[in-house]
């Protein structure tokens, strides 16, 4: 490959990135979360990580315990997820956000898995042990690393893929 070719593949690289963050810029922009949406997400993410603490922490009588105690709350957070993406960012997107959570979660796992575990049995004892516990209060107090403010409502700061 010649200088002058080398160049070009370079700046023609260099367009396609920049590009791309404007795309996940603006689809980040447009994707307000209202506070119902942000539960949701929250929810998602933390039902990732027990999925994952099932499987690591050999806890899948918890996990199974949690989503029958749960599958109504569950049911309706996952549809509210869902709605929210099929608004910003399509039902493709729905899904890589829920894959990325369980990659992250597992990459977690595997750095800490003694952290990881005794973080998710306390997540499980939390759910499981207290009468009467929503999903909404599980998930308050959770950090939501994807979601930044956007006009006194919430918004997905980087795209889900």
């Amino acid at each position: 490959m010649s200088m002058t070719q080398s160049r070009s593949a370079l700046r023609i690289c260099a367009a396609t990135l920049a590009l791309l963050g404007m795309t996940t810029s603006v689809w980040a922009r447009e994707s307000c979360a209202q506070p119902r949406d942000v539960v949701a997400l929250k929810t998602a993410a933390m039902q990732q990580e027990l999925m994952v603490a099932a499987l690591s922490c050999h806890e899948t009588r918890l996990y199974n315990r949690f989503v029958i105690g749960y599958q109504t709350d569950l049911q309706r957070s996952d549809a509210v997820l869902r709605g929210y993406f099929t608004h910003h960012g399509g039902i493709a997107a729905y899904h890589a956000y829920k894959t990325r959570l369980a990659n992250a979660a597992s990459l977690r796992s595997l750095h800490d898995i003694a952290g990881y575990c005794s973080s998710a049995r306390a997540t499980f004892h939390d759910a499981l042990d207290e009468d009467g516990v929503t999903l909404a209060t599980l998930v308050a107090d959770r950090p939501a690393a994807d979601v930044a403010a956007c006009r006194g409502r919430m918004r997905v700061a980087e795209s889900p893929e």
